[in-house]
């Protein structure tokens, strides 16, 4: 078996090889689940324990199928394999433990990072599937607004300011910002990132993985980098008053800050900020901007049908039939072999963009009519704009407004 314990790599395919040499069930049945994440390219893998069986279960496009129910007595063998190559306790079944590992398919290299928590019914398994070195796309290939990429490129040419992408977890943030990233390194700027973990490389940029047993966070971090002579510092996560209040210190002071931050919409993102203990008026003089995103179920091209019972859906959305400019909507079909029958086939991103006003005065704005503060490109709008290019459904609209 192709295991480096010290590195935790392996090569699924060889690993698979030798395995059918071995034939040992365990390793073989975690290989074909690895396997058959990777070709349906999940994102989330989901290994459950219940009363009488185990259930595994994959995140696809933001849904989670169930790949199938197994008998439980082999659980208990393939947690602990799990845990074997995550260099993991497999004695400590009382408390949360979590790791990683790295993979190759195909010549493809993966992580595979693994959270176990203890449940009622025996620890669960929670692995997330990342392709290392994939090719990032460009904000208009991911299918953002041009007229929102205008306006975010804009305040990024800038040489201070903050920029922040929200929303919910697994939307597509990460995604955002190496895309943003990758059109905005040049040769004449110095741009350092501090990541947990490091999930793309770009040539060119100083890329600082976390170590949190060194004490190396976030909030520490950035205080050694604001002294590297960064132009560009990208943080991966706000999740602190003191990385917050820190980062919008330096994007007062000559620095071009760019972060994410989990939250439902751009306003929220604001709250939480507040919530976290950053006093108002450092937000506004240091946010220039907020992009705030959900992913959407993008419809199938090939069977998508005509909706010709919209209207109801148009009123719980505040919209008129005049916003439809005489187009035709469509919704899902039951589904083609293109789709593997699921009238969906991949997301897209629905976005909303907040540019902060110009010579706007901060003192008369508070948390209640902070949106005065800002000119807002709002979800609705752009929602609206994806249905009538047929790209989404008004149904997968209404589920998430």
């Amino acid at each position: 078996m192709t295991i480096n314990k010290e590195k935790k790599e392996l090569d699924i395919l060889d690993y698979q090889k030798n395995l059918l040499e071995n034939r040992s069930y365990i390793d073989l049945f975690l290989n074909k689940i690895f396997q058959q994440a990777i070709e349906m390219e999940v994102s989330d893998i989901h290994i459950e324990p219940g009363e009488k069986e185990f259930r595994i279960r994959v995140r696809e496009d933001g849904d989670l199928l169930e790949l199938g129910k197994y008998n439980l007595e082999k659980y208990n063998p393939l947690l602990s394999r799990v845990k074997i190559i995550c260099g993991l306790n497999i004695a400590e079944k009382r408390i949360p433990q979590s790791g990683r590992f790295n993979g190759k398919y195909k010549k493809i290299n993966y992580d595979f990072r693994v959270s176990i928590i203890p449940t009622y019914f025996g620890e669960k398994i929670s692995i997330r599937v990342l392709k290392r070195n994939q090719v990032i796309k460009s904000l208009l290939e991911l299918g953002i607004n041009k007229n929102i990429c205008n306006n975010c490129f804009k305040i990024l040419k800038k040489k201070s300011g903050m920029i922040l992408i929200a929303g919910p977890m697994g939307e597509g943030k990460t995604t955002t910002l190496y895309s943003i990233l990758n059109e905005i390194n040049t040769k004449t700027k110095n741009i350092t990132t501090i990541e947990d973990p490091v999930e793309y490389l770009i040539e060119g940029i100083n890329q600082i993985q976390c170590n949190e047993d060194l004490g190396l966070n976030f909030s520490e971090l950035l205080k050694i980098i604001l002294r590297q002579d960064s132009d560009i510092i990208v943080i991966g996560e706000i999740r602190d008053k003191t990385t917050a209040s820190v980062a919008l210190t330096a994007s007062l002071t000559g620095h071009l800050i760019l972060s994410t931050i989990h939250s439902k919409n751009s306003i929220s993102s604001l709250k939480r900020l507040q919530d976290l203990g950053v006093d108002i008026k450092l937000l506004l003089e240091g946010i220039t901007g907020i992009l705030s995103q959900h992913l959407l179920r993008q419809l199938c091209p090939y069977c998508k049908i005509i909706d010709n019972d919209y209207l109801e859906k148009l009123k719980d959305l505040n919209l008129t039939t005049k916003d439809l400019k005489d187009k035709t909507i469509y919704k899902k079909s039951q589904g083609c072999e293109k789709c593997n029958f699921k009238g969906y086939i991949g997301r897209i991103p629905l976005v909303e963009f907040l540019l902060k006003k110009q010579n706007i005065s901060l003192d008369k704005i508070n948390i209640d009519n902070i949106k005065d503060a800002f000119k807002i490109n709002s979800l609705i709008n752009d929602g609206l704009r994806l249905v009538l290019e047929g790209k989404i459904s008004l149904d997968e609209l209404l589920r998430v407004i």
